[in-house]
């Protein structure tokens, strides 16, 4: 198993506006607030903090976040992030079993870095729920899914920061020998949400809609078709669906709770800094086969910065064919200018 890429880069998007062959013209124009972007390497997620959180934790540590909660009385948690709960005793009790645990020194430190790191993708997730009216308990899903790293990679074959299988792209996502959408965050966030939203239509039930976007609608059916009450919480306790969908639901509305009342639960986590820069890009069309590495360099952009937006290319290179690759605000005329230029030498 390879280690994780924990570091997290802070990039200064320069923009030119006069074509970078003129050296002796060329001139910098404006200089755009810091952006943050992850690296567009592989990331596994099977072994991640998130998905330990069962296992690696102080008990006493544990044990005294139990009884803050008890003492507490454990708060009934009616609503997450515009979900109604039933306020079952199971429901309860499952949440904030999960509550406990992200409440360890070792769950706090978990979630404070992943929400860190994830404001960039976090910020995009927001705004389209906000344009579909979905709930806003979903900004967390990703969190749940690939802890918000686009090039997330579990052993079953899921991808992407939205952990799709090859199985469940169609019609959403597009896949070749060339590029893999799953791996585009932009792209796949509207995947997942045009997923969840037919879900939803087809459970009329937001918890039963987001535990089927974890064990497939078909296996969700299947389930509800074997049990006399139609709830997820039913399903769960009785065990008729898989063990990790299970978890899923209660695990997403316990951080919502932690993260959208963190003074109440003597927690700080990060709270996300609005900015315009969360998903403004220019593109560049290219028709034959183009490396990344060489186009960042006609066009003085770090080469990281350009895989990280495009970060659906598997060979490092765009296809023989029209490919729209994604680039910084304001770079668009420079680089199509270098595409061309490098199109008419080759």
């Amino acid at each position: 198993m390879k280690s994780f890429k924990k570091t997290s880069l802070i990039f200064i998007f320069l923009i030119f506006s006069l074509p970078l062959f003129s050296v002796e013209n060329e001139e910098f124009l404006e200089k755009v607030e810091l952006e943050k972007l992850p690296p567009a390497d592989e990331y596994y997620i099977d072994d991640s903090p998130l998905n330990q959180i069962l296992k690696l934790f102080d008990e006493e540590d544990y044990e005294r976040q139990k009884a803050f909660l008890e003492h507490k009385q454990k708060k009934i948690i009616k609503e997450a992030g515009g979900i109604k709960l039933s306020q079952g005793k199971y429901e309860q009790e499952i949440i904030h079993e999960y509550i406990a645990r992200y409440m360890t020194q070792f769950g706090k430190e978990s979630l404070y870095k992943i929400l860190d790191d994830g404001e960039y993708y976090r910020l995009y997730v927001r705004q389209e729920l906000k344009k579909r009216n979905m709930p806003a308990i979903l900004e967390y899903l990703p969190l749940v899914e690939s802890e918000y790293k686009p090039t997330a990679k579990s052993r079953s074959g899921a991808r992407g920061l939205w952990q799709f299988m090859e199985n469940s792209m169609a019609p959403f996502l597009k896949k070749n020998e060339w590029f893999d959408e799953r791996l585009d965050p932009w792209k796949a966030t509207s995947a997942a949400l045009s997923k969840l939203q037919d879900n939803y239509k087809t459970f009329n039930d937001w918890p039963l809609a987001i535990g089927a976007y974890n064990c497939g609608a078909g296996a969700m059916r299947r389930a509800l078709q074997k049990s006399p009450v139609k709830s997820f919480w039913y399903l769960s306790e009785h065990n008729l669906i898989p063990e990790e969908t299970i978890n899923y639901v209660p695990k997403l509305i316990a951080i919502n709770e932690i993260a959208e009342n963190g003074e109440e639960y003597k927690v700080t986590l990060p709270k996300i800094s609005e900015s315009r820069h969360y998903a403004d890009f220019d593109y560049a069309t290219s028709s034959r086969e183009i490396s990344l590495d060489r186009l960042a360099q006609e066009i003085r952009l770090d080469h990281s910065i350009l895989k990280s937006l495009n970060t659906e290319l598997l060979q490092g290179k765009t296809p023989p064919y029209n490919y729209q690759l994604r680039l910084p605000m304001g770079m668009k005329r420079a680089a199509q200018e270098a595409i061309f230029e490098i199109e008419r030498m080759q």
